[in-house]
């Protein structure tokens, strides 16, 4: 194949790349949309396809649009701001329909993907790394599309302004106090990341500064500083993680001002979030999509529901109250203590919490013909486990609702769970716009 080619963009790849095919063997480029005409330079070849790069738009569709962020064409936090919004959710629309069809073998009419009114500044949640340029001028912000370069960023589009603030007030307390970010090549360094966490209930802040080591020098001034600044900032943690790995936090965590942990509230329940708990981070969205669920689940007052993956117990709390039974079980043991006290401050009695896998929770309770009525599954984005679905066969609820943040393991999950379930409902729900993510709700109930 020469190495320029001119073709028409015909579909698009999973993370939103165009797709161009020459002589049946297709070419996924960036930043090119169908219906398209582009010229492209030809970069790399893999196994069935090539890899290209968009050097000149022949042909401009409509649906294309000017990037509202300076960064976009380097940072990776986003994949789509090139595409119009309606093109947006038509593309995770068809996204999910063509994972159930084309990896779970199911036909079932996906509804239009669900977005928001503005999508733009809507995460609570910012998470960025530190480290320095080629200059050896400290930079925080996401990572250039596939490499581990930081690009600087001052303003994010998606981001709560308030995260982006905070960011930048930390990096100039970092420069101030000669505190060094983290190099993972060279194992030295003191920070690695920091999070920052908003609450839509009340707007309080968390602070989460990671570490390699215990040591963070004058992080008393740093805290005292930034509180004084961001008054709204009610919660900053150390969180440490001493192994040499990308992984971004780790478990062990040192409260150095407030108590901890930020109250939320989804659907009119409060939930304390502390800094390891899996929380949604689009909390318009979740609403949505968390009504979607109860609303798929179709809920008697004598069900028993199963909470399975329930992190804080978001979903299993905010659907208590019409049911008679809510068992939650989650593995991180902070997330689970956090789920046992959103009960109680919520007086919801009929909710209980278990900090066990929820693979291994499901195994001892179908080998003891334990049964509920529904089981809500909200796995992490590689899905549920295969014990875990084996076990749900045995056990048979008459209906499993799953929320899912990836279309190929929710496919792969529904495929083997399809001869024993039908597929009757499927709502996508833009929770990241901008990018290729997108959350699914799927309704299964048992065969008669």
């Amino acid at each position: 194949m020469d190495k320029v080619i001119v073709g028409k963009c015909s579909d698009y790849t999973h993370d939103g790349k165009g797709v161009i095919k020459v002589n049946k063997i297709p070419i996924f480029v960036a930043n090119v949309l169908i219906g398209e005409t582009a010229k492209v330079l030809i970069t790399k070849k893999e196994q069935g396809y090539y890899l290209g790069k968009r050097l000149e738009l022949i042909t401009v569709s409509s649906a294309r649009c000017k990037p509202v962020c300076p960064y976009f064409r380097n940072c990776g936090g986003c994949d789509l701001q090139h595409m119009v919004y309606e093109e947006q959710l038509k593309f995770k629309t068809n996204r999910v329909q063509e994972a159930l069809k084309r990896i779970g073998g199911v036909e079932v009419e996906v509804q239009p993907c669900l977005g928001m009114e503005k999508p733009y500044f809507y995460r609570n949640k910012v998470q960025v790394p530190f480290g320095y340029d080629k200059e050896g001028k400290l930079v925080a912000g996401f990572f250039k599309k596939t490499t581990h370069e930081i690009v600087d960023i001052d303003k994010c589009r998606i981001e709560d302004y308030d995260g982006d603030k905070i960011i930048l007030c930390l990096k100039d307390l970092f420069n101030k106090y000669h505190v060094k970010p983290y190099d993972i090549e060279q194992d030295k360094g003191t920070v690695r990341t920091v999070l920052v966490r908003k609450s839509s209930l009340n707007r309080d802040l968390m602070v989460v500064i990671t570490t390699r080591s215990e040591n963070l020098n004058h992080g008393q001034e740093i805290v005292q500083e930034l509180m004084e600044k961001y008054p709204r900032v009610k919660t900053v943690i150390q969180n440490i993680n001493k192994i040499h790995t990308s992984i971004l936090m780790g478990t062990d965590n040192v409260v150095l001002a407030g108590p901890g942990y930020i109250e939320d509230a989804i659907l009119g329940v409060k939930f304390k979030v502390s800094p390891l708990s899996f929380y949604q981070v689009n909390p318009k969205q979740t609403e949505v999509l968390y009504k979607k669920a109860i609303e798929f689940a179709e809920l008697q007052p004598s069900d028993v529901v199963l909470d399975a993956y329930c992190g804080v117990g978001t979903i299993g709390l905010c659907l208590a109250n019409k049911v008679k039974q809510v068992t939650g079980v989650e593995i991180v043991k902070s997330a689970i203590e956090d789920a046992k006290e959103n009960a109680k401050v919520n007086d919801i009695n009929n909710a209980e919490f278990y900090c066990e896998d929820a693979k291994d929770f499901i195994q001892t309770a179908a080998s003891k013909s334990l049964n509920y009525d529904v089981v809500v599954v909200d796995p992490p984005r590689n899905g549920c486990d295969s014990t875990f679905i084996e076990s749900l066969l045995i056990m048979k609820p008459k209906k499993i609702v799953y929320v899912s943040c990836e279309p190929s393991s929710l496919a792969r999950d529904i495929k083997l769970l399809k001869n024993a379930y039908d597929v009757i409902k499927c709502q996508p729900v833009d929770m990241f716009p901008q990018t290729y993510h997108v959350e699914t709700v799927v309704a299964l109930v048992l065969k008669k």
